[in-house]
């Protein structure tokens, strides 16, 4: 025979309650967040108006150290560093914001403008045309809507491919046929760009030089060859670490070591 357990009833109560109190601390904690967050930025660009260029990167620091993120906090930041003639800092920020907001102009103006100031002037090597306009294309959308598209165009590639099974015409059925199959590779390329965008955000894969000088290396050791010298402010991608070694390779695919304490990652 069954019993009714009410010690058992009552501890799932508590854990309900418990869950319950901990998820309404968490919304309630978000919210403070973003409203500490806004009082900060509002401060920040106040400062900045003021020319306290000084108070106003604390601000925005602290905006960022408390776990916010947006492109708005990191491109104020840069007109901060750039104000005060922090080239690499400038140009760290500028890239930090270009990565969340990509199609950013005003973004990606301040950016070319930090770049003139950069001693290094690399020449890029051009990428295939495929990649080059994946990369292209890609900034025009962020993850979530790439992979929006991809799921509402494969819906409808379903859809006409229903039509395409039922359908008696012949006429029809190949028009529903070239029809899906259009859908599907529109799926597939928002299915790429959306790869792509999650890829540039989320991927540690480029750094700026903050050395005055940095002489890169051939191996990742001291006593290597000097195969070539950079200077603050350029951009590198960076392919491989090995202690207190980084990979690195520029723009025009030349390709070296450094230590790991002369980048800032973006």
């Amino acid at each position: 025979m069954r019993t009714f357990n009410c010690n058992t009833t009552k501890a799932r109560r508590t854990r309900s309650f418990t869950k319950n109190f901990f998820v309404f601390l968490c919304v309630l904690l978000f919210f403070v967040v973003n409203s500490k967050a806004a009082s900060d930025f509002e401060q920040g660009n106040l400062q900045y108006q003021k020319n306290d260029f000084k108070g106003a990167i604390e601000t925005y620091n602290r905006i960022i150290k408390s776990g916010y993120e947006a492109p708005e906090v990191y491109y104020n930041l840069g007109n901060c560093f750039y104000k005060t003639n922090n080239i690499p800092e400038s140009i760290l920020n500028y890239e930090r914001a270009l990565k969340l907001a990509p199609r950013d102009e005003d973004i990606q103006f301040n950016l070319k403008l930090a770049n003139l100031k950069v001693v290094d002037k690399i020449q890029t090597v051009d990428q295939i045309f495929f990649k080059r306009w994946l990369e292209s294309l890609s900034n025009y959308f962020t993850t979530d809507s790439a992979a929006a598209y991809t799921i509402i165009f494969m819906w409808i590639a379903l859809i006409v491919l229903a039509f395409f099974v039922i359908s008696w015409s012949t006429i029809f059925k190949k028009a529903f046929f070239y029809l899906g199959a259009l859908l599907l590779v529109c799926s597939i390329a928002f299915l790429l760009i959306s790869y792509d965008r999650n890829n540039s955000v989320n991927a540690v894969s480029a750094g700026i030089v903050f050395n005055p000088s940095v002489y890169v290396k051939s191996a990742p050791n001291d006593k290597s060859t000097d195969l070539f010298i950079l200077h603050e402010g350029t951009k590198v991608q960076i392919l491989d670490n090995v202690g207190s070694w980084k990979k690195i390779r520029l723009m025009n695919n030349n390709e070296g070591w450094v230590r790991a304490e002369t980048l800032e990652v973006i």
